[in-house]
Parts: C-alpha cells; structure tokens; sequence
C-alpha cells in the first residue's frame, strides 16, 4: 500500500512512498520504489530592474560580503552532529548540482533581474559567482556557501539526509524565474509523470498524475535484482524494480481491491534527472560495493517511461555520497571522475582524482560511501 505522509508549507513537498522491508524478494511482492516529488511553492517574481545596475550590484554586495579580510571564517553550525551533517550534505548536494552543465548554460542565458525582496540576495550572490566562475576563488565559496545556508535556515528545517537537501534545494531556487519565464527548476529538473492502472479483475482505469523531480529506489531492491537475475544493465533493474511497483484499485472510488501493475509515462523528458537511493546506513563494505558497480554512466528513459522516444540517453555526470561522517561530491571532469570531497571547514572546488567509473567503485568501497544521489544529464 501507499501512504502519503504530511507536509507543512514551509516545505512543499508531496513524496509518495512505499513501506516494504529490504529482505522482501522483487518476484513475489512489492518492492519499494518511490517518486521524488515536487510541491509548488516558491515566491512569485516580477522586475523591471536593468540587466547592467542589477549585475553591478550583485558585484558590489560581494565585495561587501568577503570585506577586507582575504579569508574567510569558518561557516556557523548550530549546535549538535545534526547540524554538521546538513552542512555537509548541503554544500556537497551544491558542488554536484554545479557540475551539470546545462545547468550554468542555462543560468548564463537567462540570468533575468530581480528585486531584492523577491529573491534572496544570497542566491543572486551564488549564481552570479557560479556564472562568472568567481565561485572558484580561494575564499569566496566559503562566505556564498555561508550565506546560502542561513537563507535555507530561514525558510526550511535542517534535513537528516542528503535528498532532503536537495528537496529543501529545489524549492528554494524555484523563486528563480520572472512573470515572462517558468522558474528554473521547473525548466530543468522538474516533469510529469503520469501512473496509469487498469485493473486487471474489474477493468477499471485510474491515472495519477503528479510533478516530480525524480525517482527514489531502495538500495537494497537493486541488490535483490542482481542476486535473483545476475548481471543487468543499470536501467533494467530500475525498470524491473518499478515494474514491481502496484496499487490496490481503490474500493472508496469504486474499485474492486484487487492489486494491478502500474504503467508510467512522461510526456516530454527534463533536461536533467535525478535517481536517489536510499540506504539503511548499516550495510557492509561488500552491499556498499555490490549496489556501486551496478552503476552505469548512460541510461536509455525509454527503458523507464512510456512515451519517451527509443535511444533518449542520459550521462551520470554527479554523485553524492554518504559516508560514516560527512557527505562527498564525485563529479565527472574532463573525461575523469574527480572526488570533490573537502573539510566542511575549508570549502573549495580543489578535489582529489579517482579516476573511471570502476575506480569510483572501489573508492566507495575502501571508504564505505553510499552513493545517495545521482545526477544524470540528456546526453
């Protein structure tokens, strides 16, 4: 069965989630899979300000905010692990997020002019280093990372989890659009998916339609997969996994009660898309490494969805990992994968290689990092 749980408004988000225990064999009964939903909120935007005054500005403020001190000083953590962790999630979450390149090409072509009081100066700030690469500066990302996160502070709770912050990520940046223009988020990330049912005892069809940002997979479902089948292609065991997905033709609407298949379908595909896998966080070296090497750098979407056109590639081009205490970016640069991690205290884009796709393996591994989060790009 499904269940919707609760959200408050601060938080906009509508996640529909499967409850199946781990152990659960995928050719018998349900297992979980999940969509990371998106809610709707964000502030409405409408500006006139002129492109140049706005850029000087936002320059300006920058300034301001490194001051005369060549560095800066360490980010303000509320007290507790709790809050070190959301630090490390956030600023790892942001490092991947920035690798996407139709990311920044989108952002330099519709870098539009807002109000202050519209949009938080700390996301004009962030953007706007990102943008003119200033954001790799010794110090600068410190003070913007600094900023974002006492914004963030302001409007949502401190997550337990990486997908959290991601979620607390995407709302926030929705504000980033004009009257003109839909919101960033919603341009790139965000898509329609519709759950078709037809009932295969009383013939009856039901669709569910809902925005989402994503699809959630239990990391233990994609080990039962590889165990039960052997070797598959990454995209395959998704779709089998949410070929096990079903729902319960709902008595109250009419229904018979009977448990049917569920068929999803876009419409059109977002230029980036996201996969979250959830751990138990107690998992060994050899689940870690079992669930890592089923990892693929294209996936085909027509594997996933109905209606989208055979051979509609996606590349993984960013990760974020999970490990014993803090959170890593892995993020694909120049044909390499580039682990991103760095001391919450001294953040910078400087990274240490890890090399191919299988050296991410072994290096997740010899570190036990669960990867959490995937982000893939139309190739």
């Amino acid at each position: 069965m499904r269940t919707k749980t609760s959200t408050s408004m601060s938080r906009p988000l509508d996640k529909i989630v499967e409850h199946e225990p781990e152990g659960t064999s995928p050719s018998q009964e349900t297992v979980e899979e999940d969509t990371l939903a998106s809610g709707r909120g964000g502030l409405e935007i409408s500006s006139n300000t002129d492109n140049q005054e706005e850029a000087s500005k936002v320059d300006r403020d920058m300034q301001n905010m490194l001051g005369e001190a060549s560095l800066p000083e360490p980010l303000e953590s509320a007290p507790g692990e709790a809050a070190a962790i959301y630090n490390s999630a956030l600023d790892m979450t942001l490092k991947a997020l920035l690798n996407i390149k139709v990311l920044k090409e989108d952002l330099k072509h519709n870098g539009q002019p807002f109000h202050e009081e519209q949009v938080p100066s700390a996301l004009q700030n962030f953007f706007t280093a990102f943008v003119s690469e200033e954001i790799k500066n010794e110090g600068i990302y410190s003070v913007l990372l600094s900023d974002l996160l006492a914004s963030l502070k302001e409007v949502n709770p401190m997550s337990s989890d990486a997908d959290g912050v991601l979620v607390e990520i995407l709302e926030f940046w929705q504000c980033w659009k004009n009257p003109e223009r839909e919101s960033l988020v919603t341009r790139l990330i965000t898509y329609e998916e519709n759950e078709r049912m037809s009932c295969r005892k009383c013939r009856r069809d039901s669709n569910d339609p809902k925005t989402a940002y994503g699809i959630v997979i239990a990391a233990g479902s994609i080990r039962e997969v590889m165990c039960a089948f052997g070797n598959m292609k990454f995209v395959d065991i998704l779709k089998l996994i949410r070929k096990e997905n079903k729902l319960v033709c709902d008595v109250k609407t009419g229904g018979c009660g009977e448990t049917n298949f569920v068929h999803h379908s876009i419409s059109k595909s977002p230029p980036i898309f996201t996969i979250v896998l959830e751990w138990k966080k107690s998992e060994t070296e050899k689940e870690i490494s079992e669930t890592t090497k089923a990892l693929e750098w294209e996936i085909d979407m027509s594997r996933l969805y109905e209606g989208v056109e055979p051979n509609t590639n996606y590349q993984l081009v960013s990760m974020v990992g999970c490990g014993e205490e803090e959170h890593i970016c892995l993020a694909y640069v120049k044909n390499r994968w580039v682990n991103r991690w760095v001391n919450l205290r001294r953040e910078s884009f400087e990274g240490e290689v890890v090399g191919d796709l299988k050296s991410v393996v072994k290096f997740c591994e010899e570190r036990k990092i669960r990867p959490e989060i995937l982000f893939y790009e139309a190739a």
